[in-house]
């Protein structure tokens, strides 16, 4: 049977005050109520199915203990090694200060709608968390932004580029940067394709960017058709390379912005009667399971997501324990050298 019983009843159960119930509940290792009397509460606790009321508690308090997590997008959220990576960071840091994580559906399209809709049904929260995705541009970050601002509470930024010195923000640094491009020039490859994510993501447009700039610096190939979308999917990924090899024979290297859509490269290359490394070398970025599991094992850009989200739990920590200076922590990646990759430079 479910009893829903409130403090009153708990206390008068126990033989103790309302006061010492819930100064009891609220922290366990108050020493303002004794131990005997802390056993009388759990004893009554667990005879009458207490359960603590947290919307009930939030209104006498301010305070929710809960996060919000602002996301524009209405794909599934934990069906990406990505996303799950920086979650889990944040989930780590914020659990052990007794906060929760919301989560909020959307029925909208742009990531503006997105999150108005998601902040509308957040009423309540502590602070936030926002992300950008493929499908914001910079004049959609900005907007978004400015609809968490409106909140008046604290709030940290993730996977955007940089906005500037009013925003606490969390930066990866090799989101934006090309770093495997240049690793694969660095390896003797000239002929090299890049595998991005969403067409029309931020993003993906700084990474484009920046490989014509490392082409040119180098004197190389950087035409419209080595850029290729991958979409974040191994079925889409696996297409795009595959037609790209029968348009540019002669490649020999390929940088992709996800271990996922790289696993499914080495795949195409294969289909296509080559051999990785010894043919065409590949490197992914992310280091997730998939580089460790793909054959032969994929070197790739380690963006310390885990790291990247205990970060952003800690900026926001500090922020809603008082800290009104924006922070802006900048975190680099780290090569890791596997098989999928092999030397140019040896065979001249």
């Amino acid at each position: 049977m479910v009893c829903m019983s409130s403090i009153k009843e708990v206390a008068k159960h126990a033989g103790v005050s309302s006061a010492s119930v819930s100064i009891y509940l609220n922290n366990k290792n108050t020493k303002r109520v004794s131990s005997e009397t802390k056993k009388r509460i759990n004893t009554a606790v667990n005879e009458l199915n207490y359960h603590k009321n947290l919307f009930a508690s939030s209104l006498s308090t301010r305070k929710s203990k809960l996060i919000g997590v602002v996301i524009p997008t209405i794909l599934p959220l934990f069906n990406n090694d990505y996303t799950n990576a920086l979650l889990s960071g944040i989930q780590t840091r914020l659990s052990a200060f007794g906060y929760g994580l919301l989560f909020f559906p959307s029925s909208a399209q742009s990531s503006i709608e997105i999150v108005k809709e998601q902040l509308e049904k957040s009423t309540g929260c502590d602070g936030y968390i926002l992300f950008s995705t493929g499908f914001c541009s910079m004049k959609h970050i900005l907007k978004n932004i400015a609809e968490v601002q409106k909140t008046q509470k604290p709030f940290v930024t993730l996977n955007i580029p940089e906005v500037g010195n009013t925003v606490n923000q969390v930066l990866i640094k090799d989101l934006d940067i090309a770093t495997g491009v240049r690793y694969l020039i660095e390896k003797g490859h000239e002929e090299i394709l890049l595998l991005l994510g969403r067409a029309g993501g931020e993003h993906a447009k700084y990474l484009r960017e920046d490989f014509m700039h490392i082409m040119t610096e180098y004197r190389l190939d950087f035409s419209e058709g080595r850029t290729l979308y991958g979409n974040y999917s191994a079925e889409a990924s696996y297409n795009v390379v595959k037609s790209a090899l029968r348009k540019y024979p002669d490649t020999t290297g390929i940088c992709c912005m996800s271990d996922i859509m790289a696993s499914s490269t080495i795949k195409a290359v294969q289909d296509s009667g080559k051999s990785v490394p010894e043919d065409i070398s590949v490197i992914g970025r992310n280091n997730s399971l998939y580089s460790r599991l793909s054959t032969p094992a994929l070197s790739t850009i380690d963006l310390h997501m885990h790291e990247a989200g205990l970060s952003t739990a800690n900026s926001l920590l500090e922020t809603l324990s008082g800290n009104i200076v924006p922070q802006k922590i900048l975190l680099s990646g780290s090569l890791i050298e596997r098989d999928s990759v092999k030397s140019m430079t040896e065979e001249k």
